[in-house]
Parts: C-alpha cells; sequence; structure tokens
C-alpha cells in the first residue's frame, strides 16, 4: 500500500500529514526509539518533511553541513521525485538535532557513481529546523520546488502523482547504535542507500 503525501497549504500544516512508523529493524539490536516521519506536499512550494524521535538524550556532535551525521542520533529521508525517468537518483537528507544536515544526490543505476552533496552541484544547502521537546527531538524541513526542478529537470506535482522514498532512524556512533527504516530492507548488513526498497508514495488532496 502507498504512503499518501497529504497537500498542504503551508510548512506549519505538517503536523495533519501522514505518520509513518519507523519501526523496522532489519538489523535486529534492542534499542528501538519512537521514530517517525510525515511527507505532506505543500502546492506550488515544495515538500514539507517532518522528523520526530522519542529520545531523552540524542547525541549530537557533528556540527558542519554534510558532516556525517550518522554518526549522531540521526533521522533521515530519501527519496526518488521523479521514479518514472530512467536511470534517475535520489536525494538523502539526514539529520542530527542541532540541525545539521547531509544532502546529497546519487543515481545507483550508474556504475561508479557516487553521491554528490547538493551545494556542489549549484543548489543551496537545505537547513532544517530543529525540534526539541520533552522526551524528544527532530526536524522539519521544506524540500523546495527550484531544488527538485534543478535535479531532475521537473517539478510538475499534483494530486495523483508519485514519487519513492523512505524514512529512517539511525546512530552509528551512538550508546545502542540502531537502524530503523519504514520499509523493510533485504540486505545483509546496516545501508538505507537501497533505493530499489523504497515505498511508493502518491500525492492525495
Amino acid at each position: 500500500m502507498a504512503y499518501e503525501i497529504k497537500t498542504i497549504r503551508t510548512l506549519s500544516e505538517v503536523g495533519e500529514g501522514n505518520s509513518a512508523d519507523i519501526n523496522i529493524y532489519n538489523w535486529d539490536g534492542d534499542y528501538r526509539p519512537v521514530s517517525k516521519g510525515i511527507l505532506c506536499y505543500v502546492k506550488g512550494q515544495g515538500f514539507a518533511v517532518r522528523m520526530i524521535s522519542r529520545e531523552e538524550h540524542p547525541r549530537a556532535m557533528q556540527t558542519e553541513p554534510n558532516s556525517r551525521v550518522c554518526t549522531d542520533s540521526c533521522l533521515e529521508f530519501f527519496a526518488n521525485f521523479a521514479p518514472s525517468i530512467p536511470d534517475s537518483g535520489y536525494l538523502n537528507f539526514e539529520g542530527n538535532a542541532l540541525g545539521t544536515m547531509l544532502c546529497c544526490y546519487g543515481q545507483p543505476s550508474r556504475p561508479g557513481a557516487k553521491r554528490v552533496p547538493v551545494a556542489e552541484m549549484g543548489y543551496p544547502h537545505p537547513r532544517p529546523q530543529p525540534i526539541r521537546g520533552d522526551g524528544f527531538w527532530g526536524w522539519e524541513l521544506l524540500i523546495p520546488l527550484s531544488l527538485i526542478r534543478g535535479i531532475y529537470s521537473t517539478a510538475d506535482f499534483k494530486t495523483g502523482s508519485h514519487i519513492r522514498g523512505s524514512f529512517y532512524k539511525c546512530g552509528d556512533l551512538t550508546e545502542h547504535p540502531h537502524y530503523g527504516s519504514f520499509v523493510k530492507i533485504d540486505w545483509p548488513t546496516p545501508n538505507f542507500h537501497r533505493p530499489e526498497c523504497f515505498a511508493d508514495m502518491i500525492i492525495v488532496g
């Protein structure tokens, strides 16, 4: 069943979107913080993402853009915004509790291709808004249509349009390393960069 991307008017309404539980731990582990992702379409603007995790003391050491935030307590959203285009790749948005983000574009269908930071491709580096509360943390971000159009040469979205993506929670160097996902990943070792395991996501009204 496809994840339904609710259409909203402003980023402030992202909390009204459909919550996706990040509760599949493909590589076991007892530490499984309750974590969720929400994706909405803001008509004429882009895609709003909200990521939340129930953690009391998230590790947050990385402060430089495009540093290895996956070593911290990290919430991530990956998406191919034009899956119908042959050989199209995906964008990964990885953020810690400080709002430090790593964002790259990768085309795994091309042998030897590496993920390239969007800033090195000439686009503004995404800067999410950190969220902190009593026993939880997260971040919010608007992924602008200008970035999607620049990467994919198209950003024509409407009700019924579909993309492919997934939500993740990890922490490579935390006290309890963990790797959670929204969709099951059939791979022997921890690896979120498996676009064949993305979920279908469809824009609804």
